[in-house]
Protein backbone atom coordinates (compact mmCIF):
# COMPACT_ATOMS: atom_id res chain seq x y z
CA UNK A 1 0.00 0.00 0.00
CA UNK A 2 1.33 3.45 -0.99
CA UNK A 3 0.54 6.38 1.33
CA UNK A 4 0.50 9.86 -0.19
CA UNK A 5 -1.49 13.11 -0.28
CA UNK A 6 -3.83 14.71 -2.80
CA UNK A 7 -1.99 17.78 -4.20
CA UNK A 8 -5.29 19.63 -4.58
CA UNK A 9 -7.12 19.24 -1.25
CA UNK A 10 -4.45 17.67 0.97
CA UNK A 11 -6.48 14.54 1.74
CA UNK A 12 -4.35 11.62 2.98
CA UNK A 13 -4.61 8.75 0.52
CA UNK A 14 -3.59 5.12 0.45
CA UNK A 15 -3.32 3.41 -2.90
CA UNK A 16 -2.78 -0.15 -4.00
CA UNK A 17 0.81 -0.79 -5.14
CA UNK A 18 -0.57 -2.08 -8.47
CA UNK A 19 -1.34 1.57 -9.34
CA UNK A 20 2.22 2.80 -8.69
CA UNK A 21 3.21 5.43 -11.27
CA UNK A 22 -0.31 5.73 -12.66
CA UNK A 23 -3.06 8.31 -12.22
CA UNK A 24 -6.44 8.31 -10.57
CA UNK A 25 -8.91 10.66 -8.94
CA UNK A 26 -9.03 11.73 -5.30
CA UNK A 27 -12.32 10.49 -3.76
CA UNK A 28 -12.58 13.69 -1.73
CA UNK A 29 -12.19 16.46 -4.35
CA UNK A 30 -12.12 14.34 -7.56
CA UNK A 31 -8.85 15.98 -8.63
CA UNK A 32 -6.36 14.02 -10.74
CA UNK A 33 -3.63 12.44 -8.57
CA UNK A 34 -0.27 11.02 -9.67
CA UNK A 35 0.41 7.90 -7.62
CA UNK A 36 4.10 7.98 -6.55
CA UNK A 37 6.43 5.15 -7.45
CA UNK A 38 7.37 4.36 -3.86
CA UNK A 39 7.51 0.69 -4.68
CA UNK A 40 8.26 -1.05 -7.96
CA UNK A 41 5.22 -1.20 -10.18
CA UNK A 42 3.97 -4.64 -11.19
CA UNK A 43 2.23 -5.66 -14.37
CA UNK A 44 -1.27 -4.29 -14.09
CA UNK A 45 -4.13 -6.73 -14.39
CA UNK A 46 -7.47 -5.01 -14.71
CA UNK A 47 -9.59 -6.04 -11.71
CA UNK A 48 -13.19 -7.08 -12.03
CA UNK A 49 -16.07 -4.60 -11.75
CA UNK A 50 -16.79 -6.01 -8.29
CA UNK A 51 -13.25 -5.22 -7.19
CA UNK A 52 -13.32 -1.71 -8.61
CA UNK A 53 -16.74 -0.50 -7.58
CA UNK A 54 -16.21 2.61 -9.74
CA UNK A 55 -13.82 3.96 -12.36
CA UNK A 56 -11.94 7.22 -12.83
CA UNK A 57 -10.58 8.57 -16.10
CA UNK A 58 -6.86 8.83 -16.84
CA UNK A 59 -6.70 12.27 -18.42
CA UNK A 60 -3.55 11.42 -20.42
CA UNK A 61 -4.71 8.49 -22.52
CA UNK A 62 -8.46 8.22 -21.77
CA UNK A 63 -7.92 4.80 -20.21
CA UNK A 64 -10.21 4.07 -17.25
CA UNK A 65 -8.32 3.54 -14.01
CA UNK A 66 -9.68 2.27 -10.70
CA UNK A 67 -9.93 4.77 -7.90
CA UNK A 68 -12.65 3.24 -5.79
CA UNK A 69 -12.52 3.72 -2.06
CA UNK A 70 -10.97 0.25 -1.81
CA UNK A 71 -8.01 1.47 -3.90
CA UNK A 72 -7.62 5.13 -2.98
CA UNK A 73 -9.22 6.28 0.27
CA UNK A 74 -8.56 9.04 2.79
CA UNK A 75 -6.91 7.80 5.98
CA UNK A 76 -9.53 9.87 7.78
CA UNK A 77 -12.45 7.93 6.29
CA UNK A 78 -15.11 7.43 8.91
CA UNK A 79 -13.59 10.06 11.24
CA UNK A 80 -14.92 13.48 12.11
CA UNK A 81 -14.70 16.08 9.35
CA UNK A 82 -11.91 18.62 9.92
CA UNK A 83 -12.69 22.00 8.34
CA UNK A 84 -9.91 24.19 6.93
CA UNK A 85 -8.48 26.53 9.56
CA UNK A 86 -7.73 29.57 7.41
CA UNK A 87 -9.06 31.18 4.26
CA UNK A 88 -6.53 30.84 1.44
CA UNK A 89 -4.68 34.04 0.60
CA UNK A 90 -5.25 33.85 -3.16
CA UNK A 91 -8.60 32.06 -3.02
CA UNK A 92 -12.01 33.59 -3.43
CA UNK A 93 -14.98 32.53 -1.33
CA UNK A 94 -18.71 32.72 -1.91
CA UNK A 95 -21.56 31.90 0.43
CA UNK A 96 -24.69 31.05 -1.50
CA UNK A 97 -28.23 30.06 -0.79
CA UNK A 98 -30.28 28.29 -3.43
CA UNK A 99 -30.42 31.23 -5.84
CA UNK A 100 -27.84 33.94 -5.15
CA UNK A 101 -24.54 34.93 -3.54
CA UNK A 102 -25.21 36.29 -0.05
CA UNK A 103 -21.59 36.89 1.04
CA UNK A 104 -18.11 37.10 -0.53
CA UNK A 105 -14.50 37.17 0.65
CA UNK A 106 -11.18 37.90 -1.00
CA UNK A 107 -7.84 39.09 0.37
CA UNK A 108 -8.46 42.83 -0.09
CA UNK A 109 -8.62 44.00 3.53
CA UNK A 110 -12.39 44.39 3.56
CA UNK A 111 -13.19 41.03 5.16
CA UNK A 112 -16.51 39.34 4.50
CA UNK A 113 -18.98 41.36 2.44
CA UNK A 114 -22.69 40.60 2.82
CA UNK A 115 -25.46 41.32 0.36
CA UNK A 116 -27.93 44.09 1.08
CA UNK A 117 -30.60 45.61 -1.12
CA UNK A 118 -28.24 47.93 -3.00
CA UNK A 119 -25.09 45.79 -3.16
CA UNK A 120 -22.58 44.50 -0.60
CA UNK A 121 -21.42 45.95 2.73
CA UNK A 122 -18.81 44.86 5.28
CA UNK A 123 -20.12 42.20 7.65
CA UNK A 124 -17.91 43.48 10.48
CA UNK A 125 -19.54 46.92 10.33
CA UNK A 126 -23.05 45.71 9.62
CA UNK A 127 -23.75 42.61 11.76
CA UNK A 128 -27.49 43.27 11.63
CA UNK A 129 -27.38 42.74 7.84
CA UNK A 130 -25.93 39.24 8.16
CA UNK A 131 -28.54 36.53 7.41
CA UNK A 132 -29.58 34.72 10.58
CA UNK A 133 -31.75 32.02 9.00
CA UNK A 134 -31.54 29.80 5.96
CA UNK A 135 -29.54 27.04 4.31
CA UNK A 136 -26.17 28.09 2.94
CA UNK A 137 -23.11 26.64 1.20
CA UNK A 138 -19.58 28.05 1.43
CA UNK A 139 -17.77 27.69 -1.90
CA UNK A 140 -13.99 27.92 -2.10
CA UNK A 141 -12.57 28.96 -5.48
CA UNK A 142 -8.99 27.73 -5.16
CA UNK A 143 -6.42 29.81 -7.04
CA UNK A 144 -2.77 28.91 -7.67
CA UNK A 145 -0.36 31.78 -8.34
CA UNK A 146 2.94 31.31 -10.20
CA UNK A 147 4.52 34.68 -10.82
CA UNK A 148 2.10 36.70 -12.96
CA UNK A 149 0.05 33.62 -13.83
CA UNK A 150 -3.07 32.64 -11.93
CA UNK A 151 -4.81 29.30 -12.39
CA UNK A 152 -8.04 27.84 -11.10
CA UNK A 153 -7.07 24.59 -9.37
CA UNK A 154 -10.30 23.53 -7.65
CA UNK A 155 -13.76 24.45 -6.45
CA UNK A 156 -14.86 23.03 -3.09
CA UNK A 157 -18.26 23.35 -1.44
CA UNK A 158 -19.00 23.03 2.29
CA UNK A 159 -22.33 22.97 4.07
CA UNK A 160 -23.07 25.47 6.84
CA UNK A 161 -25.38 24.39 9.70
CA UNK A 162 -28.73 26.19 9.63
CA UNK A 163 -28.49 26.83 13.37
CA UNK A 164 -25.26 28.77 12.89
CA UNK A 165 -26.27 30.47 9.64
CA UNK A 166 -23.87 33.33 8.97
CA UNK A 167 -23.65 34.94 12.39
CA UNK A 168 -19.88 34.40 12.60
CA UNK A 169 -19.05 36.43 9.49
CA UNK A 170 -19.00 39.66 11.49
CA UNK A 171 -16.58 38.27 14.12
CA UNK A 172 -13.50 37.55 11.99
CA UNK A 173 -12.54 36.45 8.49
CA UNK A 174 -11.87 32.84 9.48
CA UNK A 175 -14.51 32.26 12.20
CA UNK A 176 -17.09 30.75 9.84
CA UNK A 177 -14.71 27.88 8.93
CA UNK A 178 -15.08 26.28 12.37
CA UNK A 179 -18.82 25.92 11.70
CA UNK A 180 -18.61 23.97 8.46
CA UNK A 181 -20.34 20.57 8.63
CA UNK A 182 -18.57 18.86 5.74
CA UNK A 183 -18.18 18.77 1.99
CA UNK A 184 -21.28 18.99 -0.16
CA UNK A 185 -22.25 19.27 -3.82
CA UNK A 186 -23.21 22.42 -5.66
CA UNK A 187 -26.45 22.93 -7.54
CA UNK A 188 -26.39 23.99 -11.19
CA UNK A 189 -27.34 27.49 -10.07
CA UNK A 190 -24.44 27.65 -7.61
CA UNK A 191 -22.02 26.44 -10.30
CA UNK A 192 -23.26 29.24 -12.55
CA UNK A 193 -22.59 31.77 -9.77
CA UNK A 194 -19.02 30.48 -9.47
CA UNK A 195 -18.50 30.88 -13.21
CA UNK A 196 -19.84 34.43 -13.04
CA UNK A 197 -17.45 35.27 -10.20
CA UNK A 198 -14.40 33.85 -11.99
CA UNK A 199 -15.27 35.56 -15.27
CA UNK A 200 -15.75 38.89 -13.49
CA UNK A 201 -12.52 38.76 -11.46
CA UNK A 202 -9.99 37.01 -13.68
CA UNK A 203 -8.70 36.83 -17.23
CA UNK A 204 -10.03 33.94 -19.37
CA UNK A 205 -6.67 32.14 -19.11
CA UNK A 206 -7.44 31.12 -15.53
CA UNK A 207 -9.74 28.42 -16.92
CA UNK A 208 -6.96 26.70 -18.91
CA UNK A 209 -6.77 23.02 -18.06
CA UNK A 210 -9.92 23.06 -15.94
CA UNK A 211 -12.41 21.69 -18.47
CA UNK A 212 -15.18 19.83 -16.70
CA UNK A 213 -14.42 21.33 -13.29
CA UNK A 214 -17.78 23.13 -13.31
Amino acid sequence: MIRHKCPHCGAKLKTSTELSGRQGRCPTCLGVVDVPEEVAAVDYLAPSRTELGSLALNVDDNTPLPTAVADVAPDTAGLEFKPPELLGRYNHYLICNGKEVVATWEEDGKGWMVRVKDGFVRASSNPAQTPSMGTFVLIEIAIEVEGPIKRLTGVHAYSIPAAIALSRLSKSDHAILASLEGRTTMSDRQKALVRQRVNAKFLPSIWEGTEGLL
